[in-house]
């Protein structure tokens, strides 16, 4: 496979950023890592993957090496999946070798992966590329090895099921399609899609799985986690309880991942700067514009359950609107880097999620939904432009919207079907046979 044609297939990243791919591999790197170091609470979807399709993800990581022209492949994987590792170890050779990691939150982070992988520290600001490394996905590798356009997501669905699993299903199918085969063992729930700690709270179950969707977790709408994510909806609600609460004792920086890694991150700088801003002329720590939104701080640090992800996150929207830019000395990691890791075991049991299933074994259900609709802005960048219309019939893999702008990504049918309505936002395409 050659880069355009995995600009053609519309491959992005489907860790759940969304980036491009093509736009990421055009570098040259000396190190291609394999990021399977799934680490959000209760996903299962990469081993799942390499359990079952170890072949091909084996052959796309072998053409981002090709494509690259990177010398070395790295696949960072935690050190508890003993029988992913032992089925790699008897496929990979040579210039590929497998690296165990701790299981710990968030050795997901590729900045973060990339440390315990190499030593080698991205500065603040910058990109794996600026050390010489590109990062993949598992899923990413995957479709790249299948060779042909997305259209089709593997997720996890987990928490407050019967029977949790790793699933495949069109791109375009509702949540609420895809809930109603399994068995809900709560009456009144809500949906955390992605993850438990980086996902999006939905109460709408006719949202769509995207390319990006890695995962619908069910939660009893009373759970410590819902209670925690409703409390901070929006900046304003993340102000008032910075402003309120905050006594500063400095937790959600000692055991931020980035920061430990000597990145200038410092969320209770952020929430001071909350409580002593002024609308018209807000106080900013411009290293905050590292934060990878991890969520540790607020979910599992903060003993006063405040948000201090939250105000991190306003810092760096009002740094980025001023065009703000990291400029310090060099970095080193925190000489405490190795005994603040948060172990998984210890976050599951702070999120209040250790009685729900903890696994997720590949289910095939065999999902052939009647319609589907397909969104255009399902990665970063700018939407797809459409260049099918109303009543047009398309077949699987058709294109059905094209890139637009330097990053976008090429959309899709995900079912053989007619286009029913094209909109701005999504293009919906109903079965015909």
């Amino acid at each position: 496979m050659t880069l355009k044609e995995i600009e053609n297939f519309g491959i992005i990243g489907a860790g759940g950023a969304g980036f491009p791919t093509h736009a990421k591999l055009n570098s040259k790197p000396d190190t291609i890592i394999m990021n399977a170091a799934e680490c959000e609470p209760l996903l299962h979807k990469d081993m799942t993957l390499i359990l079952h399709h170890s072949d091909e993800i084996l052959e796309g990581f072998k053409t981002v090496m090709e494509i690259t022209g990177a010398k070395q492949g790295i696949i960072g994987i935690k050190n508890k999946h003993a029988e992913e590792i032992e089925l790699l170890n008897s496929k990979v050779s040579g210039n590929i070798k497998i690296i165990e990691v701790e299981d710990v939150y968030p050795a997901g982070d590729e900045v973060t992966l990339i440390y315990m992988t190499t030593k080698r520290i991205v500065p603040p600001g910058g990109l794996p590329i600026s050390v010489g490394c590109v990062v993949q996905n598992v899923e990413t590798l995957f479709n790249i090895g299948m060779n042909k356009p997305v259209i089709e997501k593997f997720i996890s669905v987990a928490g407050a099921v019967e029977e949790p699993a790793t699933i495949k299903v069109p791109v375009g199918i509702t949540y609420a399609e895809v809930l109603s085969h399994f068995n809900i063992t709560v009456s009144n729930y809500v949906i955390r899609s992605g993850g438990l700690m980086m996902g999006i709270l939905e109460d709408d179950l006719n949202k769509v799985i995207s390319k990006r969707t890695g995962a619908l977790i069910v939660l009893p709408e009373d759970h410590h986690c819902v209670t925690m994510y409703k409390r901070f909806p929006n900046e304003h609600a993340t102000d008032i309880i910075a402003k309120a609460a905050c006594d500063q004792c400095s937790y959600c920086t000692e055991f931020c991942p980035r920061y430990l890694l000597g990145q200038p991150v410092r969320p209770e700088i952020a929430m001071r700067n909350r409580m002593f801003s002024r609308e018209e002329q807000p106080m900013l720590s411009v290293g905050n514009l590292s934060c990878c939104e991890c969520n540790l701080c607020t979910m599992y640090s903060c003993p006063e359950g405040l948000d201090p992800r939250g105000a991190t996150v306003i810092e760096k929207r009002l740094a980025r609107e001023q065009n703000l830019k990291w400029s310090g000395d060099d970095i080193t990691v925190h000489p405490m880097y190795e005994y603040r890791k948060v172990p998984t075991q210890k976050l599951m049991q702070r999120l209040d999620v250790l009685s729900f299933k903890d696994e997720g074994p590949y289910k095939e259900l065999n999902i052939y939904p009647k319609v589907v609709r397909i969104p255009l802005d399902q990665h970063v960048g700018a939407p797809a432009q459409p260049v099918v219309k109303d009543g047009d019939l398309v077949r699987k893999y058709n294109l059905i919207a094209k890139a637009s702008g330097k990053i976008s990504s090429n959309v899709h049918a995900s079912i053989n079907g007619v286009v029913e309505k094209v909109t701005t936002k999504e293009i919906m395409i109903y079965k015909t046979e």
